[in-house]
């Protein structure tokens, strides 16, 4: 094993982490981690900024590491004890400790609220135990564990590497120390696993007189005095120090060199004989790192990598152009605006090279408008509201097309059709450098002459939480089958029926109460008279449709068009869902928004460019009437079905094996996005991945639960495309996928 110099026999430890301190306080209670046990909070003066969750070792109990918590406790880090029976690292409950963490975050007594950050910690087999939790934690992505303490470390089944080198991987520390080797310990067991990490430094081996003891300080006894004797002062010492200070370091995510290979603390303790590395460093590899600023296409680069062993000696930078330079900081100008990957690698004086990638977006100054705009229809009048940005300037004019001959100039104009009908209305802003940009999307508009007619349908209806639209419809005496519908869109809106007045919230006749926009109301032999319909924002909702209608007897009830659809890449393939209550559907006729048509039942159509098309679904029935419906299809460069921020995908299914991608725009600014699976049967997992489509080794989340109901939420995400893969696990069907931003 390598050793520093000799330095002297003088050992130096600071006196507040040897001195007996009297507790700030400690409470005694039962607490629920795989099962209620009885515990022990050590609680330091203020509410602190991370805690240790502290595990004692094979036949001892939580008292025996009362001396090494109390030190933790008076150096400001809070401290929960817990009797278990840890032998053999008892993984199962291991497990089930972990999973209480996250599912029933625990209450700390006295008014103290829990940090979160948390370090793992233990003894012995306790050490395994605390292992075996920490590779649970990761694998249910629990963001809050900071590191791994272990003392005396014994490996069981090989299960501690994994589990270690997982948290090492999510750029967390593992750091032990170790004693002698003896009857009393099997810490020697643990050498094989911590040098296989990947880490250079995974802590440090107490030589001299050291004893399995050392770990429990003052607090030792029974057992562990009579075989295994006392405990050595220094070695209590050196152990408590370090420990503390990596706990701190893990918390405080700061490092303080002195406790690391070439710090003071370290080159002390093998310059007096007293203790070695774990595991021999040879060298250190270089740490790159930079930082740059833009102005429009240039970009000014500053190098921030470091050595902790050396120097750097050469730099390369990639600039993601073909461009290149060996300059320690350098400046260099684009050809045009756009995203570029740079890469700089840096090589030390051991010949030991790192890179590090980021990146870097410039823009020539001038950026496009872009088109947006809402409507609420009021009969055959609507009113636009422009809801369109320019990042880098003003709009300057309006040009409104709405899909009848008519136009407009103004920014938020009203308009009146003539006749009931869908409508394409597009809108093209042009800002103050000449820049434009044009949104297009269908309104329906239905004139209602003393109420709903007969089969009315009045789409895209929109309303605040608490706001209300009310209709009402004459019914004909032997009328029969009596349907009040809505459907589509994205929030949530209730629908209130009542016969002969208006409805209320609190007086109606019918009332579905379902989550979401899909309620129906039928009523086999309905009264004749007025029927009235309140539609009310449960939450904000648009995008709606409402439909209306009854049988009459020898009436021919016109079909209802509809259709739904699924992504292959730029292929749609779309499948008629459309009905007919008295007869059927005679013919079929497509319009794919691109100019192509097709008169197929369930026809497939490839577009040949990325965009938003308005596919239009047009049906007659047997005795020549006829219903249409608009649905808008957006094709991604990448192959991945949009999702639209609050709407619900329905009805996915797959074999096992199956992977179906989708894809989120998530603007700047936003404080949370959330990605959610439910529904159905089977079991279906989700991947989610920034920036590219994840894969099932590359992603940057995946809850990983059995059956069809797993959640992603991402806290301040980036902007920029966010990627969810759907996998089937085994079969799985009728799944309901959505992703929605705040």
């Amino acid at each position: 094993m390598k050793r520093f110099m000799q330095m002297g026999a003088c050992l130096c430890i600071q006196a507040a982490l040897l001195a007996p301190l009297e507790a700030a306080e400690k409470v005694n209670q039962s607490v629920d981690l795989g099962g209620s046990r009885q515990a022990t909070w050590y609680l330091p003066d203020g509410q602190p900024d991370g805690w240790i969750l502290l595990q004692h070792g094979f036949q001892r109990n939580k008292s025996h590491l009362d001396h090494i918590a109390t030190t933790f406790m008076n150096n400001g880090i809070m401290v929960l004890t817990i009797n278990s029976n840890s032998t053999g690292g008892n993984r199962s409950l291991a497990r089930e400790i972990a999973d209480d963490l996250i599912d029933n975050p625990l209450t700390p007594p006295n008014g103290y609220q829990l940090p979160s950050k948390l370090v793992l910690s233990g003894h012995s087999a306790g050490a395994l135990m605390m292992s075996y939790t920490s590779g649970r934690l990761i694998e249910r992505g629990f963001g809050q564990l900071e590191g791994l303490i272990m003392y005396d470390p014994v490996d069981k089944d090989n299960g501690m590497q994994p589990n270690n080198q997982a948290l090492i991987d999510t750029g967390k520390k593992v750091l032990s120390i170790l004693a002698n080797s003896s009857s009393c310990n099997s810490s020697n067991n643990a050498l094989s696993p911590l040098r296989a990490l990947s880490e250079s430094y995974v802590g440090i081996k107490l030589t001299r007189n050291s004893k399995h003891t050392d770990a429990e300080g003052d607090s030792t006894g029974g057992l562990g005095s009579l075989f295994c004797g006392r405990p050595t002062d220094q070695n209590v010492s050196y152990l408590q120090d370090f420990a503390v200070n990596w706990a701190l370091d893990m918390i405080s995510g700061s490092t303080n060199p002195a406790y690391y290979p070439g710090g003071a603390k370290v080159q002390e303790l093998i310059a007096n004989n007293d203790g070695e590395l774990i595991k021999e460093i040879v060298s250190f590899p270089p740490t790159a790192d930079f930082n740059f600023s833009t102005n429009l296409l240039s970009v000014s680069f500053s190098d921030n990598s470091s050595d902790q062993d050396g120097s750097i000696i050469s730099y390369s930078w990639d600039f993601g152009d073909g461009d290149a330079s060996s300059q320690q900081n350098p400046n260099h100008s684009y050809q045009a605006s756009g995203t570029y990957n740079v890469t700089l690698t840096v090589t030390d004086d051991d010949n030991q090279a790192t890179s590090v990638s980021k990146v870097v977006s410039v823009s020539d100054g001038l950026e496009a408008p872009e088109a947006d705009f809402s409507f609420v229809a009021n009969e055959l009048s609507v009113s636009f509201s422009d809801a369109s940005s320019d990042n880098d300037g003003t709009i300057q004019s309006w040009d409104w097309n709405f899909g009848d001959g008519s136009s407009s100039n103004q920014a938020s104009p009203v308009h009146t059709y003539a006749e009931n009908g869908t409508y394409n209305v597009s809108l093209t802003v042009t800002d103050e450098d000449g820049l434009s940009d044009t949104k297009s999307m269908p309104v329906t508009v239905q004139k209602i002459e003393g109420g709903l007619e007969n089969n009315s349908v009045i789409s895209n209806l929109s309303a605040g939480r608490g706001e209300e639209l009310d209709y009402f419809m004459q019914v004909p005496a032997n009328a029969s089958n009596l349907v009040f519908q809505i459907a589509d869109g994205s929030g949530d809106a209730d629908i209130y029926i009542r016969y002969g007045a208006e409805p209320t919230t609190s007086t109606y006749d019918y009332r579905p109460y379902r989550n979401g926009n899909n309620e129906t109301v039928t009523i086999d032999t309905p009264q004749s008279g007025e029927w009235y319909i309140m539609i009310r924002g449960y939450s904000a909702f648009s995008g709606v449709t409402l439909r209306a209608s009854y049988q009459v007897a020898g009436q021919n009830l016109p079909p209802e068009a509809d259709f739904s659809f699924d992504y292959s890449g730029s292929t749609v393939s779309f499948t008629n869902q459309s009905s007919d209550a008295d007869g059927e559907v005679a013919s079929y006729q497509w319009s794919f928004g691109d100019g192509s048509e097709s008169s197929d039942l369930n026809p497939s159509h490839t577009y040949d460019s990325a965009g938003t098309y308005n596919v239009t679904l047009s049906i007659a029935d047997d005795k020549g009437a006829t219903d249409q419906v608009t649905k808008t299809v957006t094709i991604t460069d990448d192959g991945a079905t949009p999702l639209v921020s609050g709407q619900v995908i329905e009805g996915l299914s797959g074999t096992t094996g199956n992977q179906k991608l989708f894809v989120l725009d998530v603007s700047a600014g936003t404080s949370q996005a959330e990605f959610r699976i439910f529904g159905g049967g089977g079991d279906a997992d989700i991947y989610v991945r920034y920036g590219a489509a994840p894969t099932t080794n590359t992603y940057d989340y995946r809850p990983y639960r059995s059956g069809n109901n797993e959640t992603v939420t991402v806290g301040s995400p980036a902007a920029g495309k966010w990627y969810v893969m759907v996998r089937a696990y085994s079969n799985y069907s009728d799944l309901s996928l959505s992703g929605e931003v705040q």
